[in-house]
């Protein structure tokens, strides 16, 4: 266990620098209004699926809001299954936290 927290404490420094180096980059394109997660992604000129999960992130350290647009949730198959969790999908936009 303690192997365990040890090296997670040795991954923080590198962690917290990859994290500052997103911030950086999309704080600046956050406004009070609400932005889609694609056109922040166009924007930086990133994939939309890395630039969503760099804003889940910042929304989790309360950097950004989010707002759910659009839910489209996942469908039975043909035999009646319902596919995995990841199938749903949904288009959020984020904006700067209001205080």
């Amino acid at each position: 266990m303690d192997a365990n927290a040890s090296q997670t404490q040795s991954s923080d420094p590198r962690r917290a620098a990859f994290q500052a180096g997103w911030d950086a980059r999309i704080l600046p394109l956050l406004t009070a209004d609400w932005q889609s997660s694609v056109v922040i992604a166009k924007r930086l000129g990133e994939k939309p699926a890395t630039v969503l999960e760099r804003l889940k992130d910042m929304l989790e350290r309360g950097l950004a809001d989010r707002r759910i647009v659009k839910a489209v949730p996942s469908k039975p198959t043909k035999s009646g299954k319902r596919p995995r969790v990841h199938t749903a999908r949904f288009e959020a936009h984020f904006r700067l936290p209001q205080s």
